[in-house]
């Protein structure tokens, strides 16, 4: 059978078989679903964001769950590659700061590229499918999923560093994330943009706001989007 005829026996197929799927999707970070995944003191939730669930639902939107970057890079839900440095200011492995950063890094574009093919692959297919792909929702304030905010990477690995493990709380955590706040896009919004323009794929790219959820804040985030 020749691609054309394939094309034309689902489109036919997709008429006949119409159901009440509403064909609009939206892409959302891991952690908007499970805060689980989150740095250690940074759920402020017991599960999700309820408020950006409840607004997507309502609208008929099918969710999609992206992959968390994070977890597949930095050593699982904890993170625990970059756990081990936390208080080791004074400690020999703090030593190796210089060679572990840039190794680090780079390992961290490997996997994020792998993940972003993905991600655009997927968003391709429902756009090719009829869908309609109403956007996708990072969050501004991670190293990772940040849109228009991220992390200075280097200096929260510093002040981590610098911790006293002893008498560190969620407060002080969340203080350090304050602190290297700054504007720009995180490592895995770079590379699924880049991935998605290489594909021609216009999507609408809005963030949640990471310090509001902190400061008690509900999410708007949906309403910046619309189809």
């Amino acid at each position: 059978m020749t691609r054309r005829r394939r094309i034309n026996k689902a489109l036919t197929l997709q008429q006949r078989l119409e159901d009440s799927r509403s064909k609009q999707v939206v892409f959302l970070s891991h952690c908007i679903l499970n805060e689980n995944t989150r740095y250690l003191g940074g759920a402020c939730r017991g599960s999700c964001i309820r408020e950006i669930v409840d607004q997507c639902l309502d609208k008929d939107w099918g969710i999609v769950q992206m992959p968390c970057p994070e977890q597949r890079a930095w050593g699982g839900i904890t993170k625990r590659w970059l756990l081990i440095y936390y208080g080791a200011k004074d400690q020999f492995v703090y030593r190796f700061r210089s060679l572990f950063l840039p190794l680090f890094v780079r390992y961290t574009d490997l996997v994020y590229r792998r993940l972003a093919k993905a991600v655009a692959d997927q968003v391709n297919d429902y756009l090719r499918s009829g869908f309609t792909v109403v956007g996708i929702v990072g969050i501004d304030g991670s190293p990772s999923c940040g849109v228009g905010k991220t992390l200075a990477l280097q200096k929260s690995f510093d002040l981590t560093a610098s911790v006293n493990i002893d008498s560190f709380t969620v407060d002080a955590m969340n203080t350090i994330i304050r602190q290297c706040l700054m504007d720009g896009q995180g490592l895995f919004t770079a590379i699924l943009q880049k991935e998605l323009k290489k594909r021609q794929l216009n999507v609408p790219y809005v963030a949640h706001d990471l310090i509001g959820e902190i400061d008690g804040k509900a999410s708007s985030v949906v309403s910046l989007l619309s189809v």
